[in-house]
């Protein structure tokens, strides 16, 4: 209890679940509008269920591109674990591997051409891009990483274009947000099969990532603290 005291009093966790509730409001307000019910929502999940099922490559391939546009990773990845319930283990492989081409092309698109186009725009001016300091490059990661209400798709462009050296962005990436995207898998194939391990480790994965994302911006803080002593 004690645990989840804590974690409820996190900032973090409170912007989500403010951003849950306002979206499963505007969902459904939305929803009652447009005169769509519970039964003709079933049949819409079903087909869609039924489509991916028949074609994984479908759904791995949003997996790939869409977290590149505004749209919520957890909800690819809870619609991955629903489908690919059968086999969780091989659902969150799938899910990592997409995750980090995601990472990859949104990284090199920001890196090289945006990066170029915006400094032949600033060619003409005094402005220019300034270098990140080597002994900043893991800080920035991590700060991106590990700030609440930043967007995924954001975080990857913003690292890109600034060029945080790729073999120490990629890594990082992958562990900051895999621990909890596994946990949301996870817990969707527990949901969607009814099997109570697989929902209890998707959420024991979730608070343990928002855990280590607590501990890791204390020790963040505490370093920026003890550098502006010095």
């Amino acid at each position: 209890m004690d645990m989840l005291r804590r974690l409820l009093v996190l900032r973090q966790v409170q912007i989500a679940l403010a951003c849950l509730a306002g979206s499963g409001i505007a969902a459904s307000v939305i929803a009652w509008k447009m005169g769509v019910d519970v039964d003709s929502l079933k049949g819409m999940w079903t087909a869609v269920e039924g489509f991916l099922k028949q074609n994984p490559w479908a759904l791995f391939l949003a997996l790939v591109i869409l977290p590149g546009l505004p749209i919520p990773t957890s909800v690819l990845l809870l619609t991955a674990g629903v489908v690919w319930k059968e086999h969780p283990i091989m659902a969150c492989l799938l899910c990592l591997l997409a995750l980090a081409l995601n990472l990859s092309w949104t990284y090199w698109l920001a890196a090289v051409p945006a990066r170029r186009m915006v400094e032949k725009i600033l060619a003409a001016t005094a402005i220019q891009i300034p270098d990140l300091p080597r002994g900043d490059h893991l800080k920035l990661i991590l700060v991106m990483r590990l700030t609440p209400g930043i967007p995924l798709f954001f975080q990857n462009y913003l690292l890109g274009f600034l060029r945080a050296p790729f073999w120490l962005y990629l890594p990082i990436s992958i562990l900051c947000t895999g621990i909890i995207g596994c946990g949301v898998v996870l817990s969707g194939a527990g949901l969607a099969d009814g099997k109570l391990k697989w929902a209890i480790t998707g959420v024991s994965l979730i608070v343990l990532g928002g855990v280590l994302t607590h501990l890791i911006r204390g020790w963040l803080g505490k370093k920026k603290r003890l550098a502006g002593e010095v």
